[in-house]
């Protein structure tokens, strides 16, 4: 049967507790802010505009700390029967465990790598083992090209058949029929996002995980632009991997794999032969950066600070009761503040693009379905190229971002790889009202240049040369 969008958009969505949660207030966010020493760069006399997230956030002070410590006192390699590397061995054995209360997930189920696109390829080799010719794999047009690419190659290495899921370009979510359609008797992996790094859609995960489960495949979920956003719970999502980047959620370059236990057990993975046959370290490649795990715990103590001091009751917990939440309990309570505090930027935000003259939104731009996108707001700017309006905004003190973004196969379905494609700014739980504020006054400032331009071309137009 047919899917209807009109219908799904209750669905449309990974469960969410954020509504239980007050957005931060300006008193929160200044405390939220002294966490970042980022913050405090200025360009111009005034403070530099962090809108760049989507590439990568700012970290907080506890994350360079204890990266700077890890160097100083404990640098050593793993396995060793002396000091600094028994320090090391459980350094890894406290991130694998912080890293599953992040996600939902036990500590043995918690791949750590290089970074999602390598942790990704990894995965794919070894499933594409068991991948025959004719075997179908489904991916999206919305997707980073880090989960569609690894897929395509079993297309060429494998013989099997991709199966593409299109795109609704009026606002660049997924075409549920097309999903369904697509998901049949030989699928084998589903490959999906969680959230779109280019324009900011939720998927519907919880559904699509159905629809492939009840084919038989497996569901390997990109929630790499979803983490800084939104809590992860793997259970409830009910796929078999979730992956992610660390330096997404503000914390150091990682990534960041949960993969269900008896898969990450069965699967043969590509590894050295001394290396370790059970998870996670059969899937660990190669030495681990130890400053960059001991960060990553930084990044976790800041978001369960941020949780017991302003998400008690997302974690069911409020007044005196609020400290006694377990670690799982305050960094689910840190990302439910998070998403309560950026709706509040995010409906701003779409007020004040809306009246930037010529800026054309691409994306769910109804303020009434906030909950299905996050805070990344992708566009055009009639008469400008996106490196133009990029260049502009980073000379007047905005970081932002223009390109593709690696969502390769959305930008041709929207017709702008010829053009450029798009300039993308992103929201997180540090940025500001005035951060918005400042980015559309120059976002009206390069509106008013260009009509000053046209007024004058149309008042002198040049010269053109003769036919012939």
């Amino acid at each position: 049967m047919p899917v209807d969008p009109a219908t799904t958009r209750a669905s449309r969505t990974p469960s969410d507790s954020a509504g239980a949660v007050a957005p931060l207030g300006p008193m929160g966010v200044a405390a939220v802010r002294a966490h970042f020493p980022a913050l405090k760069r200025k360009q111009g006399g005034r403070s530099y505009v962090y809108l760049d997230g989507p590439g990568g956030t700012q970290v907080p002070q506890g994350t360079i700390e204890a990266t700077a410590e890890y160097l100083r006192h404990s640098n050593a390699n793993h396995g060793g029967a002396f000091a600094t590397s028994e320090e090391s061995d459980a350094l890894l054995s406290r991130a694998h465990a912080a890293a599953a209360d992040f996600l939902g997930a036990e500590p043995h189920e918690v791949v750590f790598g290089q970074n999602m696109t390598t942790l990704t390829f990894a995965v794919s080799r070894a499933l594409g083992r068991t991948v025959s010719a004719g075997d179908e794999i489904v991916v999206t047009r919305l997707d980073h090209d880090a989960n569609v690419a690894p897929w395509l190659a079993l297309e060429e290495e494998r013989g099997a058949v991709v199966r593409w899921v299109e795109i609704r370009p009026e606002d660049c979510t997924l075409d549920l029929g097309s999903l369904e359609r697509a998901i049949g008797r030989r699928t084998k992996v589903v490959a999906v996002g969680m959230a779109s790094n280019a324009v900011g859609t939720i998927n519907p995960i919880e559904r699509i995980v159905a629809m492939a489960r009840a084919a038989g495949a497996i569901t390997y979920v990109d929630a790499v632009h979803a983490a800084p956003h939104m809590a992860l719970d793997v259970a409830s999502l009910g796929a078999d991997f979730v992956v992610c980047s660390p330096y997404k959620f503000f914390g150091p370059h990682l990534g960041l794999l949960y993969g269900r236990g008896d898969l990450l057990e069965r699967l043969a993975s590509y590894k050295v032969r001394p290396a370790p046959d059970e998870p996670p370290g059969k899937w660990e490649t190669g030495t681990l950066p130890g400053e960059a795990l001991a960060g990553l715990l930084g990044t976790f103590e800041y978001l369960e600070w941020l949780g017991e001091k302003y998400g008690g009751s997302a974690a069911g917990r409020t007044g005196p009761e609020a400290g006694s939440a377990s670690r799982q309990d305050r960094l689910r309570g840190a990302m439910a503040v998070i998403r309560s505090t950026e709706r509040v930027l995010a409906r701003r935000a779409l007020a004040a693009l809306g009246d930037v003259p010529g800026l054309k939104l691409r994306g769910i731009a109804d303020p009434d379905r906030l909950d299905e996108r996050v805070p990344t707001f992708a566009f055009t700017m009639s008469g400008r190229t996106p490196r133009e309006v990029a260049a502009e905004l980073g000379r007047q003190g905005i970081a932002a971002w223009d390109g593709d973004f690696y969502a390769w196969e959305l930008i041709r379905a929207l017709g702008l790889a010829g053009s450029g494609g798009l300039v993308r700014v992103g929201l997180v739980h540090y940025n500001t009202t005035a951060d918005v504020d400042q980015l559309v006054e120059v976002l009206l400032g390069i509106a008013r240049t260009r009509s000053r331009e046209s007024r004058l071309l149309r008042s002198h137009p040049q010269r053109r040369p003769q036919d012939g």
